[in-house]
């Protein structure tokens, strides 16, 4: 049996002990939080311009150009935590590296415009 002594002497270490932790930087945080929020901005006005490039890459079948700008694209849906954007450019630009996948690539292009849309769109009521 756990007498009363021990169970209170750990009691009271444990609430001095959560007394003693720094409280977080609401500030810090805050600036952390507002650059995020710029990035992901940046990323969304310059979809049309990344969009509107793959398409005219596709169409012209410059599979190079295809696959350098969604490389490019899945990499800033990634590091802006846009999963579902990232994984179609990259899937866009694993189809453009399959000889004859025309259609394919096309496909999965029409995916990622239409993600891209609902990512504009979710961001502009957010603001």
């Amino acid at each position: 049996m756990i007498s009363f002594r021990f169970a209170l002497n750990t009691l009271c270490n444990g609430h001095i002990a959560m007394q003693q932790q720094i409280p977080p930087d609401l500030g810090k945080m805050a600036d952390q939080m507002a650059g995020n929020q710029a990035k992901v901005s940046q990323l969304i006005e310059q979809l049309n311009d990344s969009l509107d490039r793959l398409v005219a890459a596709t169409v012209r079948e410059d599979w190079s150009e295809v696959r350098q700008l969604s490389s490019d694209l899945a990499d800033g849906g990634r590091e802006n935590g846009y999963r579902s954007i990232s994984a179609l450019a990259q899937r866009v630009c694993d189809e453009s590296e399959r000889p004859d996948n025309t259609l394919e690539v096309k496909r999965s292009l029409i995916r990622l415009i239409g993600t891209c849309g609902r990512a504009k769109s979710s961001q502009a009521a957010a603001h």
